[in-house]
């Protein structure tokens, strides 16, 4: 395999790797694509599956297969020059761990993950040394996509994509934005995904933006068990969010990656934001959400993520959090309320 191949390894082979695998495989001219298997139990489904990809849209099946599989080990040899990473935020070190003897400076990293602080992570864990750190892509996804099973998914709520080089806080951006873009081509012209391409700046304004929206709807729809649309119907519920978005506003218009952003107070203010959140839970009224569906699984949420995320640069900014560490308590103890016992949860001594 050349280093100019164009081919695009898919590492992580749930809901959202199968998207967008089976978007690329459906191109009129696909690129060769290798889906990386982490465990030989997932060769044996694959097998089973016959050796597809199903995507259920609007009731109408679409199968791809023309795929080539390998078993991740660290015998496979061969540079990767393109990975789209789409493992849970908490597997996504260990994952990369196993293929980082393959990437190299000229390779490309998409990271498709929910949340923040994934490619801080990776880069102090497993790609510390900026010589040999491959370019680092990341997208930001709307689209809904629920399992039937093993490499079969509904894309239930169709929506977008939004890709664009990562810079990391504080570091100068001086890759060549050329290394990265046959991936980003890739990914916007594939139909299915709806992707556009944006600034390094403006990727990470939209980054906060799903991280604020995914702070308040999903840690809430675990403590209330409850649907994104039922969530917002009571005035207490309402009132508790408000307190997270205040917390979540000052922090993000103290950080230093976004100092001197004429965009920030406006875009990031509690009313801004707080339209943002009721629109997103409007739209996806019936749906529930990822971290609900992760807990009634029994898995482990990725809030450390998420709220997690809010709460560590506060601290470095020294904005206090309480609210968004009380719900990150409650949701590691799988603890269920009631809209009625919020005030005593959240604000027993007023």
């Amino acid at each position: 395999m050349s280093a100019s191949s164009g081919r695009i390894h898919v590492l992580g082979l749930g809901n959202l790797g199968r998207l967008f695998a089976h978007e690329l495989a459906l191109q009129p001219k696909p690129p060769a694509i290798t889906l990386l298997l982490h465990r030989q139990g997932l060769l044996d489904e694959w097998e089973a599956a016959g050796k597809r990809i199903e995507i259920t849209t609007g009731g109408v099946v679409s199968s791809s297969s023309n795929y080539d599989v390998e078993l991740v080990s660290q015998a496979q040899k061969g540079v990767i020059e393109n990975l789209i990473v789409a493992t849970k935020t908490l597997n996504t070190v260990k994952a990369l761990s196993s293929v980082r003897h393959r990437l190299t400076y000229n390779s490309t990293v998409l990271f498709t993950q929910n949340g923040m602080g994934t490619v801080e992570e990776v880069t102090s864990a497993v790609f510390p040394n900026p010589s040999t750190r491959p370019h680092y892509l990341k997208s930001i996804t709307s689209h809904g996509v629920y399992s039937l099973g093993p490499f079969r998914s509904v894309h239930a709520g169709l929506a977008n994509v939004t890709v664009g080089r990562a810079i990391l806080p504080g570091q100068p951006d001086t890759r060549n934005p050329s290394k990265s873009k046959s991936l980003i081509d890739r990914i916007v012209s594939s139909p299915g995904l709806a992707a556009r391409e944006v600034d390094p700046q403006e990727l990470i304004r939209l980054q906060i933006e799903k991280l604020v929206v995914n702070a308040m709807i999903n840690p809430l729809t675990v403590i209330f068990d409850c649907k994104n649309g039922v969530l917002f119907n009571r005035a207490s519920i309402v009132h508790l969010m408000r307190l997270l978005l205040a917390e979540a506003s000052q922090v993000i218009q103290s950080l230093p990656e976004l100092l001197g952003d004429p965009e920030i107070a406006s875009r990031f203010s509690t009313q801004n934001l707080e339209t943002i959140v009721l629109d997103v839970a409007e739209k996806t009224a019936q749906n529930t959400s990822s971290m609900l569906q992760d807990v009634r699984a029994g898995r482990a949420t990725e809030i450390d993520y998420i709220n997690g995320y809010i709460v560590k640069r506060g601290k470095e900014q020294g904005v206090e959090c309480k609210v968004n560490e009380k719900l990150i308590q409650l949701v590691r103890e799988g603890k269920v309320i009631e809209a009625e016992d919020t005030k005593s949860e959240f604000e027993p001594e007023s």
